[in-house]
């Protein structure tokens, strides 16, 4: 996108934003929206429930819980969650897991470029979770999360 079309369509954001009103694109189903932005969304879900389990652990040092946090929710860690679970997904999650590790995204220089796919995965998934609205596959996928994090910390930090 050049320079002045995504200055255009920033005005036209802001503005339908702050009316409270839709963009005038076509709606579509969460299985059939940008991978990048199901991940944008599935990265704030992802988060904040990592943050959350982190905060109940009752550490009481906040650089401490960031640095907990920053390594599990880091493209390395999430590529590695991915890579357990990816075989216990239903052929539609798949199907977004699969449209996600081949949208184009820049790779940070903290991970490969299969981590980064892979996190970018894991991340669309739970984003189509939420945007879905499917409570209870979420949790279920979150809990496993949860449960192979804890394991990845227990070999990773013995």
């Amino acid at each position: 996108m050049k320079f002045r079309q995504l200055q255009a369509l920033k005005k036209k954001s802001y503005a339908a934003f702050a009316s409270g009103v839709r963009l005038d694109v076509p709606e579509a189903e969460p299985a059939q929206l940008d991978p990048i932005s199901l991940a944008f969304v599935g990265d704030a879900y992802y988060a904040l429930y990592m943050r959350r389990h982190l905060v109940g652990t009752g550490i009481p040092n906040v650089q401490v819980l960031h640095t907990l946090a920053a390594e599990f929710v880091s493209a390395k860690v999430q590529a590695i969650i991915y890579r357990q679970i990816k075989e216990n997904l239903n052929e539609e999650e798949q199907s977004v897991c699969q449209r996600a590790r081949n949208a184009y995204s820049q790779t940070p220089k903290s991970a490969s470029v299969a981590e980064y796919h892979d996190s970018t995965a894991l991340e669309a998934l739970v984003g189509f979770l939420v945007l879905s609205d499917q409570k209870e596959r979420l949790q279920a996928v979150m809990e496993q999360i949860y449960t192979h994090t804890q394991e990845y910390c227990r070999m990773a930090h013995p």
